[in-house]
């Protein structure tokens, strides 16, 4: 069971990159992702070189993928971690490759939904493993750990791009709040989510990735909207500055730096 899960993760790692390769090669819909974003423009999304973290999260999801072939075909260390995933990292990276042609093909709507599903599985594996929680090994950390951690915290902050995407498809104009105000109630429950993704979960690679997601709203808006600008900036601060804390307050814990240390 475990070496089919295996060799199913890195299959639907194959799929998710294949998809998003072919969507911006051939054009699908003979449109990109990016041009239909630019189409529901909104004031919540980043500065367009924050989505280059994409590449990062594929590098790591292939690395996960790998490394599971590995534990489970030529390794006889623990792979406890495979069967707690169970079939929510396949059924993520798939509904991540529907989401691209939803969202391409201009089915916004349901792209939301598919995101939300996507954050879900995401959450499951989280949950299944008690990712963070207990004192693994460095490998299990890096391959594991760290690529769903960078994932998840990407799906998070697209899921609230994902979902004011949509509302300005429809026309919402955000009544009683003006379009700004919505921006900054969204920038702040983006601070609180990471905040609470650090402080309950110890997820700092989660973390990050909205770090570099609001930093990049600051770049987007810094010349314009300042009050948007400098929420985000704040709210990249607030997230760094505890991410450091924390990561201090925790580091003979840490396996890495034990390794350092001695």
């Amino acid at each position: 069971m475990k070496k089919t899960l295996a060799i199913l993760n890195l299959l639907s790692v194959i799929l998710v990159i294949g998809v998003n390769y072919i969507s911006q090669a051939l054009r699908l819909n003979n449109t990109t992702i990016g041009e239909i974003s630019k189409q529901y423009d909104n004031l919540f999304t980043p500065a367009s070189y924050a989505f280059a973290i994409w590449g990062i999260i594929f590098i790591g999801l292939l690395a996960y993928g790998i490394f599971q072939v590995r534990r489970s075909f030529f390794s006889d260390k623990p792979t406890e971690f495979i069967s707690q995933t169970g079939y929510w990292f396949v059924l993520a990276n798939v509904l991540n490759s529907l989401w691209v042609i939803a969202f391409v093909y201009d089915y916004t709507g349901l792209s939301v939904l598919i995101m939300l599903g996507i954050l879900f599985s995401l959450i499951k594996i989280i949950l299944n493993t008690n990712m963070a929680r207990w004192h693994a090994p460095k490998s299990t950390i890096a391959f594991v750990w760290w690529p769903i951690c960078l994932y998840s915290g990407w799906i998070a902050v697209a899921t609230i791009a994902n979902i004011a995407a949509y509302l300005t498809k429809i026309g919402w104009e955000g009544a009683p709040f003006s379009e700004v105000t919505w921006t900054v109630i969204m920038i702040a429950i983006a601070t609180i989510l990471n905040v609470v993704m650090i402080w309950k979960r110890n997820m700092r690679e989660f973390a990050a990735v909205g770090v570099w997601a609001l930093f990049a709203i600051y770049i987007r808006h810094k010349d314009t909207l300042e009050l948007i600008a400098y929420t985000a900036l704040a709210g990249s601060l607030i997230i760094f500055i505890y991410m450091g804390w924390h990561g201090f307050q925790n580091r003979k814990s840490n396996p890495f730096f034990k390794s350092v240390s001695s």
